[in-house]
């Protein structure tokens, strides 16, 4: 009973890696999608400031205070940037944990099965030095 016992937690473990490693892939995936949008965003805004730089014919005191006012808009743009690649190198650390989680259920898989091979050769073994199955 204890090798059945045994056999079904290594099945759920393993089902419990694989739906592990399903949910950390769909939250890269999320994470990117969002990244994305983001950029797309990004790069409206970008559009829409040198539309409205080729659209401006003021004097030259509404100028000044316009580059002003775009000066103060580049530093937050610079702040949500730095947010930006804080997302990026999260999204970057996540994909490479996802790639070691995976390797790690591979080896473990190689190693169950090392253990499973090992364990039925020694059960053969004794079934046929004794002639009778294990106790």
């Amino acid at each position: 009973m204890t090798e059945a016992t045994s056999l079904n937690d290594i099945y759920r473990s393993i089902g419990e890696l694989t739906g592990a490693v399903k949910a950390l892939g769909d939250k890269i995936e999320d994470n990117e999608r969002r990244n994305v949008a983001a950029i797309e965003q990004a790069n409206e805004s970008r559009a829409n400031v040198h539309r409205r730089l080729d659209d401006i014919t003021a004097t030259a005191a509404d100028l000044a205070k316009r580059t002003s006012h775009l000066e103060t808009g580049i530093k937050s743009l610079t702040h949500e940037m730095g947010d930006m690649r804080m997302v990026t190198d999260d999204v970057k650390a996540m994909r490479e944990q996802a790639k070691g989680a995976g390797t790690l259920g591979q080896w473990l898989l190689r190693f169950g099965g090392w253990v499973l091979g090992a364990a039925a050769t020694v059960v053969s073994l004794y079934t046929w030095l004794t002639g009778r199955p294990p106790p």
